[in-house]
Order: C-alpha cells, then sequence, then structure tokens
C-alpha cells in the first residue's frame, strides 16, 4: 500500500510539534483531531502515544479516551471549539458529546473519507 505524508509545522500548541496528515491511494485522509475544523466528520482510526518521561500518565489518559468510547471505527464529529486558542474542543463521539483539552485530543487520529 503506497501512503503519501504531508508534514506542517505551526505554532499552535499541540501534544505534538507537527501536525500530520496521511492520504491512501483510495482518497482518505488520516488527520490529528485537534486539526479538524467544527463540522467536520471521521472515524476514529487509534489513539497514539506521547512520547515522553510521563508514560504511566500516558497508559491512564489513553485508557480513559478508550473509556468514554474513543475506539477504532467509531464516528466522530467536531461540534464546537473554544474562542481563544480553540480550546475546549467540543466532540461527539457515536451518540455522547464530550469536552476535551488540545493535547487529549492531539493523540486522536480521524480517518476522513472522500
Amino acid at each position: 500500500m503506497l501512503l503519501l505524508i504531508t508534514m506542517t509545522t505551526g505554532t499552535s500548541f499541540s501534544a505534538f510539534p507537527d501536525s500530520f496528515t496521511v492520504t491512501t491511494p483510495g482518497g482518505d485522509t488520516t488527520v490529528a483531531l485537534d486539526k479538524m475544523k467544527v463540522g467536520d466528520k471521521g472515524f476514529v482510526g487509534k489513539i497514539n502515544r506521547i512520547t515522553s518521561a510521563f508514560t504511566h500518565f500516558d497508559s491512564q489518559l489513553a485508557r480513559r479516551l478508550m473509556e468514554i468510547g474513543f475506539i477504532p471505527g467509531e464516528p466522530v464529529e467536531i461540534l464546537h471549539k473554544g474562542y481563544f486558542g480553540g480550546e475546549p474542543i467540543a466532540v461527539r463521539i457515536g451518540h455522547s458529546t464530550f469536552a476535551l483539552r488540545r493535547f487529549e485530543a492531539a493523540l486522536i487520529s480521524v480517518i476522513q473519507r472522500k
């Protein structure tokens, strides 16, 4: 399978300094949840790991995100972003709505179908 990966660097706060976009030959795009715009929809791809000394915190955060519904294949939609810094981010996952901090949303990869 051939993948096209585009890297961009932004000045906004994120758990990862670089945002990412992955495009598959079928036209699907994978993007970090914190980089999506209000109204964008997709499906959860995976929960990424933070590469830091806080591995215990990282595993607890990943587990909490999965417990509230961020599991692969679940439909997700961005409902609202805060006015100052875009935080918190209101996200509908399945039939539930949650508010996430930017660094939490940056951990979640979303597949957007074309």
